[in-house]
């Protein structure tokens, strides 16, 4: 009998602050925030071998790939919830990430040469459709196998709107995965992952280094420049970020998906 439930997202796109609700309404274990990856919505790209054999209870995972009928658990699963978030601000959580991950050619660099390779991983970004993540596809690629993939139900939800009013699309999820929630449950989920919160369970995990929901030793460089997972929450990037001709390039390359996703999420 079926029995996984994924939470996809493309990286950078928002499914940690979803899981972190997910968990707070589904799960009764607020002190174990820490091992929302570990052992609750489980990240099959870390913890894949920590998923329980098949049994009554539903397991819920997260995974970053596209849709594909041989990824892990397929066998297995039942539905999927894929969280989609603006590229455009993807691209710049992306920006920040590469920070945090201690690459001393984006740290070290004078400002004019950071803002000369800024400006070409924007350029590459936009006209190949989020080629940055191998392991992921393109943000074009992974969108799309989701979208056209007939073997599972599939939720769509849009990270602007869970972000706008947890509570509501919190609602819009459980029901969809047929989940019983109260109300005032749905309500203390999104007040225990705000975040403010997820920033102080970050801080935390760094300040003891024990790796959690967020802290991983490999990062200690970027942590000690000042940079965190849960960063500036970039918004509305396609306004401030890019050129008028990179406007155009990304209207014509993520636009038809997202026409797509405000279809799917009407």
């Amino acid at each position: 009998m079926p029995d996984i439930v994924y939470a996809a997202a493309y990286p950078k796109s928002g499914i940690t602050y979803l899981n972190y609700m997910l968990f707070h309404a589904l799960f009764d274990r607020p002190d174990d925030a820490a091992r929302i990856d570990s052992d609750y919505i489980i990240d099959i790209h870390e913890h894949l071998a920590r998923v329980p054999p098949p049994g009554p209870r539903r397991q819920y995972v997260k995974t970053h790939f596209g849709y594909d009928p041989a990824m892990p658990l397929r066998d297995r699963a039942d539905r999927a919830v894929y969280l989609m978030r603006d590229p455009i601000d993807v691209m710049m959580s992306i920006w920040d990430f590469l920070h945090l991950l201690g690459d001393a050619n984006l740290l070290d660099a004078p400002q004019a040469e950071k803002d000369q390779i800024f400006r070409s991983f924007v350029g590459r970004w936009v006209t190949t459709g989020g080629d940055q993540l191998a392991f992921a596809q393109t943000w074009v690629a992974n969108a799309v196998s989701w979208m056209d993939q007939r073997d599972l139900p599939v939720l769509f939800v849009r990270y602007e709107a869970l972000k706008a009013d947890p509570v509501a699309q919190l609602a819009r999820v459980c029901a969809f995965l047929g989940e019983q929630v109260a109300p005032e449950r749905l309500a203390l989920a999104a007040s225990r992952s705000s975040v403010g919160e997820m920033r102080k369970q970050e801080q935390r995990e760094i300040d003891t280094k024990q790796s959690g929901a967020f802290y991983r030793p490999q990062l200690e460089k970027g942590y000690e420049r000042g940079f965190r997972f849960v960063g500036r929450l970039n918004a509305n990037s396609y306004d401030s970020v890019l050129t008028d001709a990179e406007r155009g390039m990304a209207d014509r390359v993520f636009g038809p998906v997202l026409a797509r996703l405000d279809a799917l999420t009407r």
